[in-house]
């Protein structure tokens, strides 16, 4: 139990926030970068509209992570898409599934989480980000015990952003020490965006 405490502390610490984004839509940091291109010239100018304005709204991304050690295996897959409401504030949501597995002999723990989350950002300056993300799992656990229960975490976060990078972190006011599936409230985030 320990060692997925671990695991879960790991992923935590690693929380790889990797969003792919086009030219046009990380352009919500710098309007100016926006104006002269289009990447869309073989396409229909009706298509060509249609695609821009998803672009330049639109974004994907989410987090990825996946370790494996000592009879242990943690997989974290958490895709996101992003709505740019204006050039300094964005919104989206997500789905997220968790798994662990750790096998130690007379101990056999397994968790299984699965849901979703909604979130907010707000850049008052280019560099900086703040936001709020609900994240609620449902969550099953066997082991010791068996148990399945609804877990929830609200997350308050501040980046710096430095181009296509971000780093910053987040803190869940929620936090529960005994269902959380993150062994600390605190949660370093690193964001790449591409």
């Amino acid at each position: 139990m320990m060692k997925n405490i671990i695991v879960l502390l790991f992923i935590g610490v690693v929380h790889l926030q990797m969003s792919a984004q086009e030219l046009s839509a990380v352009a919500f940091n710098n309007p100016q970068m926006s104006s002269g291109f289009n990447e869309l010239n073989d396409l229909p100018s009706s298509m060509q509209s249609y695609t821009s304005d998803f672009q330049q709204y639109w974004s994907f991304g989410g987090s990825l992570g996946v370790s494996f050690w000592d009879s242990q295996t943690s997989i974290l897959i958490a895709p996101k898409a992003y709505y740019n409401v204006s050039p300094k504030f964005f919104t989206g949501f997500g789905i997220t599934y968790i798994y662990s597995d750790y096998d130690a002999g007379l101990i056999n723990y397994k968790s299984n989480s699965f849901g979703g989350s909604v979130m907010g950002a707000v850049r008052p300056i280019p560099s900086l980000q703040f936001d709020i993300e609900y994240e609620g799992l449902q969550t099953s656990r066997s082991g010791l015990i068996k148990e399945d229960f609804w877990n929830n975490a609200l997350y308050l976060g501040a980046s710096f952003v430095s181009g296509r990078v971000s780093f910053g972190f987040r803190y869940d006011i929620l936090y529960d020490n005994y269902k959380s599936l993150y062994a600390s409230a605190f949660n370093p985030v690193l964001g790449l965006y591409f």
